[in-house]
């Protein structure tokens, strides 16, 4: 492959695929739904494929996977929809999507940027680390009032096992990530509740 698109840049975009479909299955799911409503999927897949990886690299990636994964969960919702309510009619809201789409490109970038240091032993990489906990944290803070909050609930636990193992490296490293994350998860609770208040916002004003 070329310098410019890679092996591991299709596996990311597949990744990608798979969170989408896997949330739009959730979201007709009466045991599943809450995890359609969060963004834990979505911390998880960046996390997987942008850790320990080149920053420019890093960002390609985050940003395919995370476009795959908006596609991927609004198209296959219309094809769920389909299946369980034959001959019901569905229609993709394409703002909606290119809405998100646009906040995929968005938080590709800035994850590339940011997560792209986890696996490492310095300040940044256990920084990084505890950032990516904060942020799955205040994601079931934030959905706390809904029900069926115990399948997220237990969707995180394996979501911070799974970032724990790509980014800590030592019982002293864990340590830390534990002692930054719980104020970490105050800024990821206005971080993962702005792209629903945006959408709000932008629905109230008829875009």
């Amino acid at each position: 492959m070329s310098d410019y698109f890679r092996v591991g840049d299709i596996g990311a975009i597949l990744a990608g695929v798979a969170s989408g479909a896997a949330g739009a299955y959730a979201y007709y799911s009466d045991a599943l739904r809450p995890l359609a409503h969060s963004f834990t999927i979505w911390i998880v897949l960046v996390v997987a494929v942008t850790a320990g990886t080149p920053r420019r690299r890093a960002m390609v990636r985050a940003v395919g996977a995370l476009i795959a994964a908006v596609l991927a969960f609004y198209l296959g919702k219309e094809l769920v929809y389909g299946m369980k309510y034959a001959g019901m009619s569905y229609r993709i809201d394409v703002s909606t999507t290119v809405l998100w789409c646009a906040l995929a490109i968005v938080a590709g970038l800035l994850a590339g940027v940011l997560l792209s240091v986890i696996g490492r032993t310095d300040g940044r990489g256990t920084v990084a680390t505890a950032a990516v906990v904060g942020l799955l944290v205040a994601d079931v803070v934030r959905q706390s009032d809904r029900s069926g909050v115990g399948v997220l609930l237990l969707a995180t636990v394996v979501g911070i096992g799974f970032v724990g193992f790509r980014g800590i490296r030592s019982l002293r490293q864990g340590v830390q990530v534990g002692a930054y994350a719980l104020p970490l998860a105050c800024l990821g609770f206005v971080i993962v509740s702005a792209p629903d208040i945006l959408e709000e916002v932008l629905i109230g004003f008829g875009l």
